[in-house]
């Protein structure tokens, strides 16, 4: 009968009751996670992971589904299913980076960008050894990025960064945003330890238009390390740095010099009686040795009456003044922390020597950094940055006279006998102007606070205030002390310099107080699977006070530390504030994430503008079609797996160019500088020396992108190419006023300046056995043209930056014609410009065989301003840089080759010129290349010391100017990580990595003048001293521990 009966319905086994389920939760590295959450979908039954991460958990579903969560890493969801002991990865969110992207005010899936924003990540900035700044390692790194510098210099390197080049002649410098708050300048990033940096985005087409009035050379947004949950962890990094000397122009030897003064000197039509044919053939005769005029007659009778002495030593200043130097860098971070908070502090210390060997002159950083995460809520969290960055830099006051532009003739020894200052008359060895004129010691220190407050007020909306504080000051202590100087036998003065009454202390202040609150609402929601919709729109105030003192005493005593003296007393200030509203808006939507439109809005007002011109609206657009996600590309997956066209319009602002207080008359109180009246000179109000004008605007910069990502071949060929223009239709440009006005004219918005260009890059990563390797390239072109100047200026010689038509930096010179080779061609030349031509006037009556000739480009039979022509832009149009890697067996080895073309160097100041001045050496490139009769295919004209025939056979033209193209290896990498079975052993160290990297250790190049082909062409400007040094190879051994 039980057969008819009803049988009851029976649980699986396992789930009669409820049962246990056990496992561990731990990160990709295999390391536990502490206190990550555990709940059971649906439900308020959960738990959280021990110390070694494990959990325990009752089921009673078969069909429950587990929730593990950990904040800093993605959440996941898992189906139990009749699963008794569960293994949980969680995914760091850090590896997001290639999916998420920071943008202005939020982030966006790396696949739904329609703008062209560059991801670099943090891999960039390791193994570098001490970096000045991040910059030094991004330089050819970034397609549409271009990186330069003008010294090395600790401290005083002067990186310099574009976005797609300039878009207007005024000064448009990138927008630097860290952790979300606005900073001064890109100058700022030399106080940041590059070890802190997670990612670095720059925003270069209309995606900058959410920044606005200031985005006109575009935007860089840094964000640092921030917070990870778990086990603590320890992290440090170190390095030590051999910097060695790289190129720089070889002068002449002792004997050299000689032979070219006495070459020069016969070529002039001097006779063996000439002063300096006899001092060149005394230095020939006397080589390794010196006459005291003390207990000697003088050989040169009548000459050199202020000397006490001649000294023919085969000096190499070069090797005088520079030599190797060492640099090092360390960093240590400790983080961790569980669901509700979590935490990371970093120390940072970075040690920058000189190659320059005399002097104090180095650079110190210390850096500080916390950042934490809290949980205040389940909707509520803070997430907070606090930094302390200090700059301790050094250099020698007079460093200008040490550097200086010319160098004296050789000879000379760098001290006397006994080791003290030497002088010839009234030169004095340069390396004591560093070791003894006082020191420059600037000290700056930075606080930079970051509050983001983050609040999901429903699953669809969250709010997001930042509030930022940026403090720095800088003080500058500058002593300028008197020299004496001694004959070579030390045994009495010869000559004082500086004189003690020039003899200074100055002493300098300034602080740079920024405030910044900011706030936005965010509402996101997929509507009907297909429709992905997000909005966004905030507010933000941004206000910056600024005050300088300086006081400047003279007739010092220098062994005071406190400023004194007893001669002329001077002081300066500046003092003031600027603030800006910002109202800003963006929306985005996407349909079946293969359609895709974006639009941003802000609306800026500005303190420095009148309150009629105060406001303006900046705005951008910008669509993307996700090809490889239509249906007609199914078939091509494997071999297509990325395939988005994007293009974009935005317009961004520049206020470059206008004055603080725009429309308002400002005066200068100039106490005591007007008339001697009585015992006294009268005070006097004046004009600050410019006149007002309310009429000027922001300067609008409408950019245009059109590019394609792509990637293929299951993910082993990825890239993007990209072409941009921009236009500057009401550039600030000089107005014309009536001279009788005296003061300044004002600028006004009728200039306009064009830009275009194209950037590429890709990336071939793939595997072969056991060993994997990757390729890559980028390129970018970028050119400029200056449309409406007002009116074309005088034209003249050299580098500008005011012809339209033009590049800016455009190089100006005449057309080359060859050299003079006979008697009837430098008469028939002479005969044909003599008279007519002023530029060559004063050379044409005394050229010879051998001297240049240039051409008459309009054929009016005369050689003036109108016969210069453009020879191309100070400024690479193409800056490139390969680079390849392999990892094996925990080894790997990477290389990065960079470089430039379409750069014309048109050096100035005098060492370009052999033999300029009798007096001063002459670098070695023209040895051996020099015209005669028997070697008339040389380069260089004849030795001269006439100042009109060098100054014009050296007038720029495309003869003298040079092809700037250079391709370096920029750096190499081989490095070596420990098997984890090693480390495993201690107990302690989860991962250790060695490295040897060495940097710019070799280059090709056309420049021939001795310098650096990254040297700027305007080393002639050198009243600091900077543009002399010399750049440097250098090789860095470092490691990096994990505990």
């Amino acid at each position: 009968m039980d057969m008819f009966m009803p049988k009851k319905k029976e649980s699986p086994t396992f789930f009669k009751k409820k049962n246990k389920v056990t496992g561990v939760v731990a990160d990709p590295s295999g390391e536990p996670i502490i206190g990550a959450t555990v709940m059971i979908v649906g439900t308020t039954q959960g738990t959280t992971t021990d110390i070694d991460g494990k959990f325990a958990i009752d089921i009673a579903d078969s069909k429950a589904r587990l929730e593990v969560r950990f904040l800093g890493y993605v959440t996941q969801t898992i189906q139990v299913g009749s699963q008794r002991s569960i293994n949980v990865v969680l995914k760091d969110d850090t590896q997001l980076l290639d999916e998420v992207v920071v943008v202005g005010y939020g982030t966006q899936k790396k696949e739904t960008l329609t703008g062209a924003i560059t991801v670099v990540d943090s891999k960039t900035l390791e193994d570098k050894g001490a970096l000045s700044s991040p910059l030094q390692a991004l330089q050819g790194q970034v397609p549409g990025v271009i990186i330069t510098r003008s010294s090395s210099a600790p401290g005083d390197e002067s990186w310099d960064m574009t976005l797609r080049g300039a878009v207007s002649k005024n000064a448009s410098k990138p927008l630097v945003i860290i952790d979300g708050i606005e900073y001064e300048s890109m100058n700022e990033l030399r106080l940041l330890n590059p070890s802190d940096i997670e990612s670095i985005n720059f925003l270069k087409d209309a995606s900058a238009a959410i920044y606005g009035s200031k985005a006109a050379g575009g935007v860089v947004l840094v964000q640092t390390k921030q917070a990870k949950a778990g086990k603590t962890k320890i992290e440090y990094s170190g390095s030590v740095t051999g910097k060695f000397v790289g190129l720089s122009p070889e002068m002449m030897s002792l004997s050299q010099w000689s032979d070219a003064v006495i070459t020069a000197r016969t070529n002039d039509g001097y006779t063996n009686e000439d002063v300096w044919m006899k001092y060149a053939k005394l230095a020939k005769k006397y080589q390794g040795h010196y006459i005291d005029l003390d207990h000697s007659l003088n050989p040169i009778n009548g000459a050199f009456s202020d000397v006490a002495d001649y000294v023919f030593f085969d000096t190499d200043w070069n090797d005088i003044m520079w030599g190797s130097a060492a640099s090092t860098q360390h960093e240590l971070s400790v983080s961790g922390g569980g669901d509700k908070s979590t935490y990371r502090m970093s120390l940072g210390y970075m040690y920058d020597d000189s190659n320059l060997k005399w002097g104090e002159n180095n650079n110190n950083r210390y850096n500080l950094r916390l950042s934490n995460t809290f949980k205040l809520t389940d909707a509520l969290t803070l997430q907070s940055v606090i930094a302390y960055n200090r700059q301790d830099q050094v250099a020698p006051t007079q460093v200008g006279s040490t550097l200086a532009t010319s160098v004296q003739q050789p000879g000379f020894p760098s001290s006397t006998i006994d080791g003290k200052p030497y002088a010839w008359g009234t030169w004095g060895a340069p390396n004591w102007y560093a070791e003894l004129g006082g020191e420059n010691k600037l000290k700056v220190s930075a606080i930079n606070i970051s509050e983001t407050f983050s609040y999901n007020l429903t699953k669809e909306l969250t709010a997001v205030a930042t509030l930022g504080y940026n403090t720095s000051t800088a003080t500058r202590d500058a002593v300028s002390k008197s020299i004496d100087w001694y004959n070579y036998a030390g045994n009495r003065i010869v000559r004082t310099a500086p004189n003690q009454t020039d003899s200074y202390y100055e002493k300098s202040s300034s602080r740079t107080d920024f405030y910044s609150v900011s706030g936005y609402l965010e509402w996101s929601k997929t509507i009907a699977k297909d429709h992905e919709v997000k909005l966004m729109g905030g507010a933000q105030y941004n206000l910056k006070e600024y005050d300088y003192v300086t006081t400047n005493s003279r007739d010092i005593l220098p062994s005071l530390e406190v400023i004194n003296g007893s001669g002329v007393l001077s002081y300066g200030a500046n003092k003031w504030r600027e603030a800006v509203m910002s109202y800003y808006g963006r929306a985005n939507y996407a349909f079946q994430s293969k359609y895709l439109l974006e639009g941003m809005v802000r609306h800026d007002g500005s303190s420095k503008f009148q309150p009629e011109n105060r406001w303006a609206t900046f705005w951008g657009v910008s669509g993307g079609w996700r090809i490889s996600e239509e249906a007609f590309m199914k078939d091509t997956k494997g071999y297509i797996d990325n395939l988005k066209l994007r293009a974009s319009y935005g317009n961004v602002g520049n206020q470059s160019g206008i004055d603080r207080y725009d429309g308002v008359q400002l005066y200068n109180f100039e106490p005591q500088k007007g008339a001697l009246v009585g015992n006294g000179k009268l005070s006097y109000i004046n004009t600050n020396g410019k006149l007002v004008s309310s009429g000027r605007t922001w300067e609008k910069i409408h950019n245009y992108n059109i590019g394609l990502d792509f990637g293929f071949l299951n993910g082993r060929l990825n890239g993007t190419i990209e072409y941009f223009w921009k236009n500057n239709n009401n550039m600030l440009i000089a107005s014309t006023y009536p001279s009788i006005l005296g003061d300044e004219s004002p600028t006004n918005n009728q200039g306009e300046f064009k830009a275009n260009g194209f950037e590429g890059s890709f990336t071939w990563s793939d595997k072969i056995g056991p060993i994997k390797y990757h390729i890559g390239a980028n390129y970018t072109y970028a050119n400029n043209e200056l449309v409406n100047n007002g009116g074309n200026p005088a034209l003249s010689e050299g580098i500008r930056s005011d012809r339209e038509g033009y590049p800016l930096n455009s190089v100006f010179g005449f057309r080359y014609a060859g050299k003079i080779q006979n008697k009837e061609q430098l008469e028939k030349y002479v005969a044909k410009y003599k008279g007519n031509s002023p530029l060559i006037a004063n050379a044409i009556g005394s050229l010879r065989l051998g001297d240049n000739m240039f051409q008459d480009i309009n054929g009016d039979g005369a050689i003036t301003v109108d016969d210069l022509v453009y020879l191309g832009t100070d400024d690479p149009k193409i800056s490139y840089s390969f680079n390849a890697g392999l990892e094996w067996n925990g080894f790997d080895l990477s290389a990065v080759f960079q470089g430039v073309a379409k750069r014309t160097i048109m050096r100035d100041g005098v060492l370009k010129i052999p033999m300029y001045a009798v007096y001063q050496n002459s670098t070695t490139q023209s040895i051996g290349d020099v015209w005669s009769p028997e070697h008339r295919g040389a380069r260089y004209p004849q030795y001269t010391n006439n100042g009109n025939l060098n100054k014009y056979n050296y007038f720029p033209s495309s003869w003298s100017a040079e092809d700037g193209s250079y391709i370096r290896l920029k750096n190499i990498t081989l490095g070596y990580t420990l098997p984890e079975a090693w480390l495993a052993k201690t107990k302690a160290l989860s991962k250790v990595r060695l490295y040897l990297t060495g940097t710019d250790l070799w280059e090709h190049t056309k420049v021939t003048d001795g310098w650096d082909p990254e040297a700027i062409s305007k080393v002639g400007d050198n009243k600091n001293g900077l543009k002399r040094y010399p750049f440097t190879r250098s090789v860095t051994v470092g490691a990096s521990v994990t505990f």
